[in-house]
């Protein structure tokens, strides 16, 4: 596989990606991961850019991954994100696996491990050959809400209401990532129209 510079970055992404998640799947066994953030959304049909490869994962798949790649893992706590992370380029793309993350916002929390509904409903993409699992639309608007980002929600809202979302699935992500009344109101309000259920 050679892989070329002047290839569209999201191309160049996805070269990367499958032989990628082929070393998280054995380094994770059994264990939950998932693609997030841009290049997930991106995968499920949003034009957005995608600069990096984040992955969410628990900490014995991190710890694993690190010694499969010798990289160092390391504790970081910025603005919006506690994890233990890998943090590594992949033929100049930067990659992120963060095990065991918490988003924070300015009011609240999300902990993916507490979520049960998050990993039942990871979207599996074929990429190249490859089944990436990621997280669905419905777990990114709620984690945009939360975080305050703008910009990705109103991308993400103009998609799901376009259409359509799944909203059963959006009360159990409410429900289990326990968010305030505040911010589950937020988010019924940005889909309200045609599509809510």
């Amino acid at each position: 596989m050679t892989f070329e510079h002047a290839l569209d970055p999201d191309e160049h992404q996805e070269q990367i990606l499958g032989p990628l998640v082929r070393v998280i799947q054995e380094a994770a066994a059994d264990q939950p991961w998932a693609l997030i953030g841009a290049a997930a959304v991106r995968l499920q049909g949003i034009a957005v850019p995608s600069v990096n490869l984040e992955f969410i994962t628990g900490e014995a798949t991190l710890l694993a991954l690190s010694e499969m790649l010798s990289v160092p893992s390391d504790w970081g706590q910025g603005a919006h994100l506690a994890a233990n992370r890998l943090h590594f380029l992949r033929h100049g793309v930067p990659v992120f696996v963060f095990g065991d993350p918490v988003f924070h916002g300015p009011y609240e929390s999300l902990s993916p491990r507490e979520i049960p509904s998050l990993w039942d409903a990871r979207v599996r993409v074929d990429v190249r050959g490859t089944p990436v699992l990621c997280t669905p639309l419905e777990w990114e608007l709620l984690l945009a809400v939360v975080l305050g980002a703008s910009a990705r929600i109103d991308t993400l809202v103009q998609r799901m209401n376009a259409q359509g979302f799944d909203s059963r699935l959006l009360v159990r992500l409410l429900r289990e990532g326990h968010v305030k009344r505040d911010t589950e109101e937020a988010v019924w309000a940005l889909l309200e129209g045609p599509h809510r259920a």
